[in-house]
């Protein structure tokens, strides 16, 4: 145990001089491992590559390069005019449209942050010239664009359940209706807003032949997380190779269909996918280390025996993890998190007799939702970005919105049936 206080406390030594989360945790894992050890140095570089060496991941550069795509492919743009056509006009109309972009993008992206930046940059300032207050408009995007990665396909779900073993068809599939259940939250919260503010939707109610013209436009743009998800369901690839075909599918719409791009234009789509997946290997591989160290010192199995200490009810247990994760997940990445707390809190989850895929997920929704939250708030920091607002304009709105996902995860925690139902309907 002193070996893992020794690396804990040189990696906040490293986040408190500003070293980049993915350099902390493999650099504080290998000096702890190189100076207070007897460990072969050769171990550093066998989990460095342990950690990356995974079919599994391999569809994050998939995703992430699909996702770019929408972006740049049109399929965006379209896909937001089609949630005009249908809710559009009513009270928060522009706000309901986002959720509802959101939660289609969500079903291809797999990240907050990608589906968070396509869909926040149209639609931000477009509520700021409708009236909705900047504050708001940063906090709904970045509940709304949180969803990236609870339905599936979900990249936080995909590195979880490579850590964990736990069926990664599963847990997609488990995300499905709580995610569309925060969504529901998230729209019934801007409604509230929108008549206390009055923020009123378009001037009229759109034509059935507008609704019409519009779902033509995007039915391409709305069939890619059908092919996505129905894929993985009805085991025709495996959520690695669903990303191969988002890709394709989203190139060939993109360039031949939608022409919204040439081949020379490419160049910095390919890169700039390149370097989040870059940023996320490396984050992954750091923590391969670390990973590796709270193993060899048995802190699940301590921090198992400490708990049962305390209680022996797995709805207790299930509150307090989700209240330490919360803790974490206020200060470290959402990705980084993930591969931190995974190996040490799945088998406590295991020896309490709670469900390996309900865990998982109500695991991931709080970490994401962490995320949203200051002083760290990746997401929500690239919505404060666009709608250019400050943290005074933003804190107001969060409680009600972070408030509605802690009823979520609570109804998930009472009632797991919720979460299992898909998985074990097929």
């Amino acid at each position: 145990m002193e070996l893992m206080a020794i690396s804990f406390i040189l990696f906040l030594i490293f986040l408190v001089f500003g070293v980049p989360i993915a350099f902390a945790m493999g650099l504080s894992s290998s000096l702890a491992i190189l100076g207070f050890s007897e460990l072969p140095v050769i171990l550093i570089a066998q989990r460095l590559y342990s950690g990356v060496d995974s079919f599994t991941l391999m569809a994050i550069p998939f995703f992430m390069l699909a996702g770019e795509l929408m972006e740049v492919g049109g399929i965006s743009k379209r896909l937001v005019k089609f949630s005009q056509t249908l809710i559009g006009h009513v009270s928060g109309g522009l706000g309901m449209v986002d959720i509802l972009t959101s939660v289609i993008f969500a079903g291809v992206s797999g990240s907050a942050a990608a589906d968070t930046a396509a869909v926040g940059s149209l639609l931000i300032p477009s509520m700021k010239k409708e009236g909705y207050p900047k504050g708001l408009c940063a906090v709904l995007q970045a509940t709304a664009g949180s969803l990236g990665p609870i339905i599936p396909p979900s990249l936080t779900m995909i590195i979880f359940a490579s850590l964990t073993k736990i069926s990664i068809s599963d847990l997609f599939l488990a995300g499905i209706i709580p995610g569309l259940m925060i969504g529901l939250g998230c729209a019934g919260i801007t409604y509230i807003y929108a008549k206390k503010l009055n923020l009123k939707g378009s001037d009229r109610r759109s034509s059935l032949r507008e609704i019409l013209s519009a779902s033509k436009d995007s039915m391409y743009a709305l069939f890619m997380p059908i092919i996505i998800i129905g894929g993985i369901v009805g085991g025709v690839f495996t959520p690695t190779e669903a990303g191969v075909v988002a890709v394709i599918y989203s190139f060939i719409i993109g360039k031949f269909v939608y022409k919204e791009y040439e081949i020379k234009d490419l160049g910095p789509v390919i890169l700039k996918a390149a370097s989040f997946t870059a940023m996320a290997m490396l984050i992954i591989a750091g923590a391969a280390i670390f990973s590796w160290l709270v193993a060899y010192v048995k802190l699940p199995e301590y921090t198992v025996g400490y708990l049962t200490s305390l209680t022996s009810n797995s709805y207790a247990i299930m509150f307090l993890l989700v209240i330490f994760l919360l803790f974490i997940g206020m200060f470290i990445e959402t990705l980084s998190a993930t591969i931190i707390t995974a190996p040490i809190l799945m088998p406590i989850a295991i020896q309490y007799g709670i469900d390996p895929i309900q865990f998982a997920l109500i695991m991931v929704i709080v970490l994401v939702y962490a995320g949203v939250t200051p002083p760290v708030g990746g997401v929500l920091f690239i919505t404060m970005g666009i709608s250019e607002s400050k943290m005074k304009d933003v804190l107001p709105y969060l409680p009600p919105y972070l408030g509605m996902v802690a009823i979520v995860v609570a109804i998930l925690i009472f009632f797991p049936q919720i979460s299992l139902f898909i998985p074990n309907l097929l």
